[in-house]
């Protein structure tokens, strides 16, 4: 798998560019315990799949992603100009664009060994730093560093963005999506996202 693609199919899970501010040294701790357990899990669950597994992965998603945050994080200044009926369907609609495109991309990444360097406050929010290395000693793949950005929610670290060699699934999304509104208004980024969804176009 070529580097670049990696990196766009990551970019758009799965996967702003991000400021970064006064940052507190990387460690390990309890975010990337989390962001660590899931994704080895759902690891797991890909290497043998089953409806039953199929099932299990989309739990650990909904419990590992912070899908109120991505969708108004996603929309930017758009999202108080909408209904509460539109936020709705906008919500629901990018939550199936992303774990869709996340649970392609984990699968593109299952002969890849996944080292998690430790995190650090940035602005208020923690970034869970990973690098992924192709574990086949002939790979011409070279390593990739993802980050989790996640925060607090009932009690628990959900994901806010993941950031891939510096490219942000949140930043992508909105710039895309602004520009359709702009273009061709709200109804029109609700059918195009519809049509990616019945094609399963999730790259």
């Amino acid at each position: 798998m070529k580097r670049r693609a990696v990196v766009l199919m990551m970019a758009m899970v799965a996967v702003l560019g991000l400021a970064l501010g006064r940052a507190t040294p990387a460690y390990a701790g309890a975010a990337t315990d989390v962001v660590k357990g899931k994704q080895t899990a759902m690891f797991e669950l890909l290497k043998q799949s089953s409806p039953a597994n199929d099932a299990k992965l989309q739990g650990i998603f909904d419990e590992m992603l912070d899908y109120g945050s991505l969708a108004q994080a996603s929309l930017g200044g758009e999202w108080a100009a909408r209904t509460d009926a539109e936020k709705g369907q906008f919500s629901d609609l990018l939550k199936q664009l992303v774990r869709k495109a996340w649970e392609r991309n984990l699968k593109q990444t299952l002969n890849f060994t996944i080292e998690y360097l430790g995190e650090e406050t940035v602005d208020g929010a923690v970034m869970v730093k990973t690098k992924a290395m192709a574990k086949s000693p002939d790979a011409r793949d070279e390593p990739l560093e993802i980050a989790f950005k996640v925060g607090q929610k009932d009690a628990t670290w959900r994901v806010q963005d993941i950031v891939t060699e510096g490219v942000s699934l949140v930043s992508s999304y909105r710039s895309q999506f602004t520009k359709i509104i702009k273009k061709d208004g709200f109804p029109a980024l609700i059918q195009k996202m519809k049509d990616k969804i019945a094609k399963g176009d999730v790259r």
